[in-house]
């Protein structure tokens, strides 16, 4: 219908005009999954240009024009098995990030990743630049840096090409499901700050809602991993790492993945 009342009219705008003002004060919804995120402050702008990132046969790929481009890796755990690390090499991956050890989720002992021995020797072997990655679940900074102190030991003093990489992640039924803010932001420092003090670079891994549990001591400080399966990240804080997928198909590896990009290692 081509006419329209004044009345109409005057409430259309006035809705489109309550729009505008909560798009620009911005905005937190949350529906009871730890995993929902909404970004604060309307839609961010990415960190990235996009139009870098492209895709061929599922794999996803950053080139800057007339500059560098990514590398491409994976993330495993024993959750893998065993890896054929020579065919992984053969098919377009550069980096790994091995799973050292973890916490557990609910009674808290410490335990080493069955099969990071195995894939550091044969990936190191492969010609593959290995880092390695701890999953926490400490709920303060001394926990965090108990987790450190068992990582150094299992790395004895080996070289990594990539960071110690700590990761935290909060579920429903865990022992952490309960961690605020700064015991979050607390046990990132007190692991980084271990790792550090002899003598490896170090990484905070996470996904939006992970990431915004720590504050600018933790973003700021350290390098970031994102995780983000999307067809472009649009993470507007700097990071280096980029996992956009975890179903990744990839030779030597049995099931699926997680891939990776490099944008600046």
């Amino acid at each position: 219908m081509l006419a329209t009342s004044n009345k109409v009219i005057h409430l259309r705008r006035t809705i489109v005009s309550l729009f505008v003002l909560a798009v620009c004060l911005g905005f937190t919804a949350c529906s009871g999954d730890d995993d929902v995120w909404i970004p604060p402050r309307g839609v961010p702008t990415p960190y990235y240009d996009q139009s870098y990132f492209s895709w061929e046969e599922g794999r996803c790929r950053y080139q800057v024009p007339q500059g560098s481009s990514g590398k491409t890796g994976v993330d495993v755990s024993e959750y893998q098995g065993s890896i054929d690390w020579y065919a992984v090499a053969s098919d377009g991956i550069d980096f790994a990030f091995l799973r050292i050890g973890y916490r557990g989720t609910t009674e808290g002992n410490l335990f080493a990743d069955q099969h990071f021995e195995e894939n550091y020797a044969s990936a190191q072997e492969a010609g593959i630049a290995c880092g390695a990655y701890f999953f926490s679940q400490a709920t303060n900074a001394a926990e965090a840096e108990e987790e450190a102190s068992f990582v150094l030991e299992l790395l004895g003093g080996r070289a990594l090409d990539y960071p110690v990489v700590y990761d935290l992640e909060v579920a429903s039924g865990t022992r952490v499901s309960g961690i605020d803010d700064d015991a979050a932001t607390a046990c990132a420092q007190a692991f980084c700050s271990t790792i550090q003090a002899a003598g490896y670079d170090v990484m905070v891994y996470g996904n939006y809602y992970d990431l915004m549990r720590y504050n600018d001591d933790v973003l700021s400080a350290y390098d970031l991993w994102l995780a983000e399966y999307a067809d472009h990240p649009s993470y507007d804080r700097r990071f280096l790492i980029w996992q956009y997928s975890n179903e990744g198909t990839v030779a030597g590896i049995g099931s699926g993945v997680d891939l990776n990009l490099d944008l600046g290692m």
